[in-house]
């Protein structure tokens, strides 16, 4: 129900054919202009790496392409109970179909994959993975919701436009409008006919929820007609467990906490993940092997692990900072195209000398906020390179070790500095 902002490279890492053809229409705009809670222009960025694609369109040709090879669907099932040995691995599952009634099915399989969302319905049910799957706090969930709406009053959207010194087809931002970690993408199809507006905040309490800033936009956006699609959702904005495999199972996706964490993209680490996963257990004598399934846990941290540890510090950063911290570093000129690009890449940036140099002098301009701002940078750039130092086999006690240190790193997990407000 979704249109994601999807990534070219994440889509050739994971040999899955992007959802817009190569030479049909771009979906996505090219240039994003960015503003802090307050309305000063931050940045633009003209080309934008992220496409807005349509989910729906690629769930259905994944979907009719597995069919194809003979994968059964088992739709409106619910798992009743999952089986397991004495050492712990998963062995079978039993599902009730179609609300319960009937006979229930029992699954037997060498290896399952739990791709089944942040609820992890097999993840809880190993006991290998309860010790390192703790419950995600609201801290740590984005309440986001993406919905595509009729416009009813075309000037009042021409207007918003050149307000904002945009283009039909491309993308205006809203950086903080309900506390430091929170967002509203504002996107213009090209006939002015619909808009597509996307929304998220951290998941503290009431006032911070995907319906109060859709509401928020609504009013302040009153040339929007009806929505006509999309939805809301809560996503997982943490670094990925340091263990998401066991004996006979697998975590792809959110299940395994495999998002972006500095704003919430997951589709394509979770696509890149599971092909990390075929790739790995192909041609193994046991797919559900421990030994096996570990070396898919290490490739994936030894790659992105870092990365993501990295971009979490920087999330919680935002959140201390909250609305009037990001309306100073604005201000400050310390969001500029080259940061959002980098952040929009889902990559990990380091900037030259000369940026940093002049990044160092504006913070002295903004002392309150450079207060919380420097030591989580210092710790990003200390994470982003602990990926490679996950353990290369099965080691609980390194990994325990490994775990330890990004957690001091990270250090206390911050709740939202300021009230929820109107941007």
């Amino acid at each position: 129900q979704w249109h994601n902002g999807v990534l070219a490279w994440q889509f050739a890492t994971a040999q899955v054919e992007p959802p817009v053809p190569a030479d049909g229409p771009q979906t996505a705009p090219t240039t994003s202009h960015f503003f802090g809670p307050d309305g000063l222009h931050a940045a633009t960025v003209t080309d934008s790496p992220v496409v807005r694609a349509d989910m729906g369109a690629l769930s259905r040709r994944l979907l009719s392409r597995a069919v194809e090879t003979g994968v059964e669907m088992l739709d409106s099932a619910e798992i009743m109970s999952v089986e397991t040995d004495g050492e712990g691995r998963v062995r079978a599952i039993e599902i009730h179909r179609d609300g319960g009634h009937g006979r229930p099915l029992r699954l037997e399989a060498a290896l399952f994959v739990d791709a089944s969302g942040r609820q992890g319905a097999l993840r809880d049910a190993s006991p290998a993975l309860r010790r390192w799957c703790a419950d995600i706090r609201d801290q740590e969930l984005c309440s986001a919701g993406d919905h595509e709406f009729s416009v009813n009053d075309r000037d009042g959207a021409r207007r918003f436009l050149e307000r904002h010194g945009a283009e039909a087809g491309q993308s205006v931002t809203m950086l903080g409008p309900a506390g430091g970690w929170s967002t509203r993408v504002v996107t213009l199809a090209e006939d002015l006919e619909s808009a597509a507006v996307l929304v998220g905040c951290i998941a503290s309490g009431p006032g911070r929820t995907a319906p109060r800033l859709q509401a928020d936009a609504r009013a302040d956006l009153p040339w929007l007609g009806d929505p006509r699609s999309g939805a809301f959702g809560m996503i997982p904005l943490r670094r990925p467990f340091a263990r998401f495999t066991a004996p006979g199972l697998a975590l792809v996706g959110d299940a395994a906490s495999q998002v972006f964490p500095a704003h919430g993209s997951g589709i394509g680490l979770g696509l890149m993940a599971g092909t990390l996963l075929a790739k790995t257990v192909a041609g193994a004598d046991d797919c559900g092997d421990e030994s096996v399934l570990w070396g898919y846990q290490f490739h994936f941290q030894h790659t992105y692990g870092g990365t993501l540890a990295a971009h979490e510090s920087l999330r919680r950063m935002t959140t201390e900072l909250g609305t009037n911290g990001v309306r100073d570093m604005i201000r400050a000129g310390l969001i500029d195209a080259e940061v959002i690009r980098a952040g929009l890449d889902q990559r990990w940036h380091l900037p030259g000398p000369a940026a940093a140099s002049a990044a160092a002098l504006r913070l002295v301009g903004v002392p309150a906020a450079a207060t919380k701002m420097v030591p989580r940078m210092v710790r990003a750039r200390r994470l982003s390179t602990i990926g490679t130092r996950h353990p290369a086999s099965v080691d609980l006690a390194a990994l325990a070790r490994w775990d330890a240190k990004i957690r001091r790193l990270l250090g206390t997990l911050p709740s939202p500095s300021d009230r929820p407000g109107r941007g």
